[in-house]
């Protein structure tokens, strides 16, 4: 993937630069010796007395909700390791993938750094950039059972500690709003379902919209399970690197997305991109003229403190005679340590705080992820700060999910997608058009990707 990885960043360089302003298993090979010398950072520096000053940079994307908690974890930190400066990097999750792969080629990138687990074949398949993290001083075997290994390893080396476990995708529900519509939400909907709950919605109230999207939900909650629940595969095929989906399949997908904007199911495109990765500040949806959002599990948190009304989680929409549920089960994310930072063995000991120390598991409560670790469940649940309606959506999901591949999640093949899913939207071309120049990009992306 060196050549994707270069021709990608090369790309994006100047864009990213000028664009993006900072403001979301077993133990690694770790012995039992090793283990107990990796106490949490804030013990193993204050242990060590006097050490020479260490800033190290942290980077995140989010909302405000995880800005804060994380923000909070840097002081307390700090305060118990006068030592070290923490410098965070924060933003939405809008422009984070340029903007790291960016400041990985260029040498640039901070210390600690939140990554999707999708992006690890980017990234380590161009070049050794993330640490082994069995290497240092932060505790993996705190993580539950096989998340590293699903979630956090590449080619055999842990290189991401996963910060949530759960997945996608499920729909969130204001129930003032379901109430107010006659909505069922004891009923496991079909895609033709919603199309026409919405255009009953929108023909009671003009103002009023099932659904709202962005470009990176349709992709990758819309698009991508459609694609699943037809073929009951993961999009790409690991070992051929062909795709598992035909162009009729994919013609069928980009056609279900405008079937829910014609129905008015979904909010029109233009006025949901205004809070692009922020849906939880959609106006709309504050004031309950949006009444429900497909998200990840991990996104619980910030709907709940988006409004005044209850709120619900019901099952994402399914296809009939669907081969699979399209729901993926897992860690999505995760933090990894820069290979290249002169500072590995602090940067490991603040991820081992913010991940496995009580208080930084206080702190964070699920705004940053849903407890990856034991320690942190039993944590939450004894400090009454496990939700329920979070309880509910990763009950949802892990009754009957698919496993994921990472070459289905492959960047270069979501930005062509997303591309072309907005594509359609705005009437430039047909579902059938952006079907066939779908295939056709796949072949020769897959086909690069392949020979390396």
């Amino acid at each position: 993937m060196k050549k994707q990885f270069r021709k990608h960043a090369a790309l994006l360089m100047a864009a990213s630069m000028a664009a993006v302003t900072l403001m979301g298993c077993g133990s690694g090979g770790k012995t039992d010796e090793t283990a107990q010398t990796t106490q949490s950072g804030a013990e193993t520096s204050a242990a060590s007395g006097n050490q020479e000053p260490v800033t190290l940079r942290f980077s995140w994307w989010g909302s405000d909700s995880r800005h804060g908690v994380l923000l909070e974890v840097i002081d307390a930190y700090q305060a118990k390791n006068p030592n070290v400066k923490v410098e965070a990097e924060y933003q939405g999750y809008d422009g984070y993938y340029e903007k790291v792969m960016t400041t990985l080629s260029s040498n640039t990138a901070p210390d600690i750094i939140q990554l999707n687990k999708e992006w690890l074949p980017d990234i380590q398949g161009a070049k050794h950039y993330l640490a082994d993290l069995s290497t240092l001083p932060v505790d993996l075997s705190t993580l539950k059972d096989r998340l590293l290994e699903i979630s956090g390893t590449y080619n055999g080396e842990a290189n991401l500690f996963p910060c949530t476990v759960g997945g996608s995708p499920v729909v969130y529900v204001n129930t003032d709003f379901a109430k107010e519509f006659d909505i069922d939400l004891t009923k496991n909907y079909t895609w033709d379902e919603f199309a026409e709950l919405g255009k009953a919605i929108h023909e009671k109230d003009s103002d009023a919209y099932l659904m709202t999207a962005d470009a990176d939900m349709l992709n990758r909650l819309f698009i991508q399970p459609y694609l699943v629940q037809k073929t009951g595969k993961p999009i790409i095929d690991e070992e051929t690197y062909t795709p598992n989906f035909t162009e009729a399949d994919a013609a069928e997908a980009f056609q279900n997305i405008l079937n829910l904007y014609d129905s008015y199911a979904l909010e029109p495109f233009g006025d949901a991109a205004t809070f692009a990765g922020q849906m939880d500040q959609n106006t709309k949806w504050i004031n309950k003229k949006i009444g429900m959002i497909v998200d990840y599990t991990g996104s619980a948190p910030k709907y709940l403190s988006s409004v005044d009304s209850p709120l619900d989680v019901i099952s994402a929409p399914i296809m009939e005679n669907a081969k699979s549920t399209g729901v993926v089960y897992g860690g999505d994310r995760g933090f990894s340590i820069n290979d290249n930072s002169t500072n590995k063995e602090e940067a490991a000991k603040f991820l081992d705080f913010l991940m496995n120390d009580p208080e930084a598991i206080k702190i964070c409560k699920t705004a940053v992820g849903y407890c990856p670790t034991q320690q942190s469940e039993d944590i939450l649940i004894a400090e009454g700060a496990v939700d329920e309606l979070q309880k509910n959506a990763i009950n949802l999901i892990s009754k009957d999910p698919y496993i994921n591949n990472m070459i289905s999640g492959n960047t270069e093949l979501e930005v062509i997608r997303k591309d072309l899913i907005q594509e359609v939207i705005y009437g430039d071309v047909s579902p059938e058009e952006a079907a066939k120049e779908l295939l056709t990009q796949y072949e020769e992306i897959l086909g690069e990707l392949k020979a390396e």
